[in-house]
């Protein structure tokens, strides 16, 4: 078998693998059905016979047809593997969109009374914490109580489709504390971190009267994230007014704790694929730790189900001229923190990288 019959061969059995996915996903019609068995048909016929190839070709007069009709053959592939993604992935942000609305309206629902006896007494009641949680039984309850015991009352749990006890520990957590504000937001199945945040945002947008906050701040789960640099962040808005501000691992006054190697060069990866693709200069694009006024938090709109939507932020803060501020904060990588089911896997890397390129160049 010649290079050029492989290649051919290879194009085949991607059709086929194309054919069986949009099967699975009940999207066929006549026209895939016309296109994928025709194609695969010639594909496979020329795949056979190479002398076909410059038989046919050479009824058109072309001396190089076969490498022709491979280049067109790879360039139609491209063109449909990039419909299929678009559709498929438009078709995830729908989901997302019904998955979020039910657990806002669920929430709301829950919590609208608890909304309306309310009254602001101190600053620190202008600050509400958009926590999404998944799976994370084992912290959440501790989490909480730090917030609460440094003075904060107002949190927002995203439940992200938990499948420990993580629903019961916030629960649990909102009995246990009926003079603060907990709203539990959970969605039905999983859907990654960056669609919990845009349940979070939605609902303190939607409700922000309500909740009488000015502040919302973005806080992980995990025990990773130190409350005390909340009294950093609120040192920082009153020297330095902005409308977002930013931790940062890498600014001279930060303190990091048992972060590995691999993890640095990943993150200023990350930074130079942000400033290349999505404009914005920032030190730590991929942090967790945020405060967002209000008057910000009506103009950011994220799309991503996965941690990509950090890029979308950093975008969306640029697009829109928000003013932003980058604060060191203190960060500790414990061994719970970088377990696999905790953090993302150094290994999916690349994945995050090659959707934040698809997102920016390939989605329409």
């Amino acid at each position: 078998m010649s290079l050029l019959q492989f290649i051919v061969l290879v194009a085949g059995i991607v059709f086929i693998i194309f054919w069986v996915d949009i099967y699975k996903r009940k999207k066929m019609n006549i026209l895939h059905f016309l296109i994928f068995v025709l194609g695969w048909a010639a594909i496979a016929m020329f795949a056979l016979n190479q002398s076909l190839l410059d038989r046919f070709w050479g009824f058109f007069g072309i001396a190089r047809g076969a490498d022709l009709l491979v280049y067109i053959a790879l360039i139609l592939l491209f063109y449909f593997y990039m419909e299929l993604v678009n559709k498929h992935t438009k078709d995830r942000m729908q989901l997302t969109r019904l998955i979020s609305q039910i657990a806002i309206n669920e929430a709301y629902a829950d919590s609208k009374d608890q909304l309306k006896n309310r009254k602001n007494t101190l600053p620190k009641n202008q600050f509400i914490f958009n926590l999404r949680v998944y799976n994370e039984a084992q912290m959440v309850g501790k989490v909480i109580d730090e917030i609460y015991a440094a003075g904060f009352s107002k949190i927002v749990a995203i439940n992200d489709g938990s499948s420990d006890d993580t629903l019961s520990i916030l629960q649990e957590k909102k009995q246990q504390y009926p003079d603060k504000l907990l709203i539990i937001a959970s969605h039905t199945i999983n859907r990654g971190g960056g669609a919990a945040n845009q349940t979070g945002f939605n609902f303190i947008r939607k409700y922000r009267n309500e909740l009488q906050v000015q502040w919302m701040v973005t806080y992980d789960a995990d025990g990773q994230m130190n409350i005390k640099d909340m009294e950093i962040f609120q040192s920082h808005m009153s020297h330095h007014p902005a409308q977002v501000y930013l931790w940062s691992r890498f600014l001279k006054s930060s303190k990091v704790e048992n972060m590995p190697f691999i993890r640095k060069i990943i993150l200023r990866i990350s930074r130079a694929i942000t400033l290349v693709f999505y404009g914005a200069k920032v030190s730590d694009p991929h942090n967790g730790y945020r405060v967002i006024s209000m008057e910000a938090l009506q103009k950011i709109n994220i799309t991503a189900d996965g941690m990509h939507y950090a890029n979308e932020l950093q975008e969306q803060i640029k697009k829109n001229k928000l003013s932003f501020h980058e604060v060191p904060v203190h960060i500790v990588y414990t061994e719970y923190s970088m377990t696999k089911a905790h953090r993302q896997k150094n290994s999916n890397s690349l994945k995050l990288a090659i959707e934040m390129i698809y997102k920016k160049i390939f989605f329409r």
